[in-house]
C-alpha cells in the first residue's frame, strides 16, 4: 500500500504542471483568438472600401487584419523566448549557489534544494519543481530529466547531464562543480559577443528600409505629383494618348504608388524576420521587427 502511495506521488511529482501542455493549450486559445479577429478586421476592411473609390482602405485593412492574427500567438512566443532567456541568464548564479552550499559542508542535493529558495527569476518555479520531486523521492534521473525537459533550453540539458555526471562519478565535488560554472559561463559570454557583434547589421536593416521608405515617399508626394499634373494638362487640351507625352497620358499613378507599398511591406516582412535571426537567433523574435517596419510603412504612404 505505501509503496503504490509512493508510486502515485512520485508521478504526480513528475507530472506536476507540464509545461508542454500548459504551451499547447495557450497557443490554441491564441490562435483561435487571433483567427477570429484576422476575419473580423479584414471582413471589415473590405466592406468599407465598397464604398470609397480607393483601395486604400481594403490594402491597409488585410495588411492589419494579418497582423492581428500574427501579434498575439507572436507575445506568446516571445514571452516563452523571454522564459528561457532568464533561465539561461541566471544558470551560472545556479551553478554558483551549489558550489557555495557544498563549499560550506551541504551535498549536492540538499544545495539543490537550498538553491531553490533563491530569486533566479523563471528558473526559480523549475528548481521548486525539481525539489518536489527529489523530496517525493523520485529518482534523481527522473527529477533531472523533468527539469531539464521543463525548463527547455541547451543550456539547462547540458549543465543537468554534468550534474547527473558529478553525482554518478562522485570524486571532488567542489572541483566538478567549479568546471561546470565555467564552461556555462565560457558559453554566456560567447553568446554575449555574439549578440553584440552582429547588432549593428540589425541597425543596417533598418537603415536600408528607411532609404527605401524615403524614396518611395519622394516619389509619390513629388514626381507622381507632377506627373498628375502633366496629365491633367493634357486631358484639358484635348491631346490623346498618342505622341511626346502619351506614355505620361496613359501612366496609371495609383498602380505605381500601389506597387511601391508593395515592395515596402514584402521588404519589412522579409527585413524584420532576418533582423530576428541576425539579433536573436531566432526567427520567432523577427516578427517584432516585422510589425515595426509595416506599420512604419503603413504610416509613411497615408499620413507623409
Amino acid at each position: 500500500m505505501q509503496k503504490a502511495e509512493r508510486k502515485s506521488k512520485r508521478k504526480k511529482a513528475i507530472n506536476l504542471e507540464p509545461k508542454k501542455s500548459i504551451l499547447k493549450n495557450e497557443i490554441l486559445k491564441s490562435a483561435i483568438f487571433s483567427i477570429v479577429a484576422s476575419i473580423s478586421v479584414i471582413s471589415m476592411s473590405f466592406y468599407f472600401s465598397e464604398y470609397s473609390d480607393s483601395t486604400t482602405i481594403r490594402d491597409v485593412g488585410l495588411i492589419f487584419g494579418i497582423l492581428v492574427g500574427i501579434v498575439p500567438i507572436t507575445i506568446h512566443q516571445l514571452k516563452e523566448v523571454q522564459r528561457k532567456d532568464s533561465v539561461d541568464r541566471n544558470m551560472p548564479v545556479f551553478l554558483l549557489a551549489l558550489l557555495s552550499s557544498v563549499q560550506s559542508g551541504s551535498n549536492l542535493i540538499k544545495a539543490i534544494e537550498q538553491a531553490a529558495d533563491r530569486n533566479l527569476g523563471a528558473l526559480t518555479p523549475e528548481l521548486k519543481n525539481l525539489r518536489a520531486n527529489i523530496s517525493w523521492g523520485t529518482p534523481i534521473e527522473e527529477a533531472f530529466e523533468n527539469f531539464a525537459e521543463r525548463t527547455g533550453t541547451r543550456v539547462s540539458r547540458r549543465v543537468t547531464v554534468l550534474l547527473e555526471m558529478a553525482m554518478k562519478i562522485g570524486g571532488d565535488v567542489t572541483e566538478n562543480l567549479e568546471m561546470i560554472q565555467k564552461h556555462v559561463s565560457e558559453m554566456q559570454n560567447i553568446e554575449k559577443s555574439r549578440k553584440s557583434a552582429l547588432a549593428p547589421y540589425t541597425y543596417t536593416i533598418y537603415i536600408s528600409f528607411g532609404v527605401f521608405l524615403a524614396v518611395a515617399v519622394l516619389l509619390t508626394t513629388s514626381f507622381f505629383t507632377e506627373i498628375e499634373k502633366v496629365q491633367e494638362g493634357l486631358l484639358n487640351a484635348g491631346s490623346g494618348t498618342e505622341g511626346l507625352f502619351g506614355s505620361l497620358a496613359s501612366m496609371e499613378i495609383e498602380k505605381l504608388e500601389s506597387a511601391l507599398f508593395n515592395m515596402a511591406i514584402i521588404e519589412a516582412v522579409f527585413g524584420g524576420l532576418a533582423a530576428g535571426k541576425i539579433g536573436a537567433g531566432s526567427y520567432v523574435a523577427g516578427t517584432k521587427h516585422v510589425v515595426i517596419m509595416i506599420v512604419i510603412a503603413v504610416i509613411a504612404f497615408n499620413v507623409m
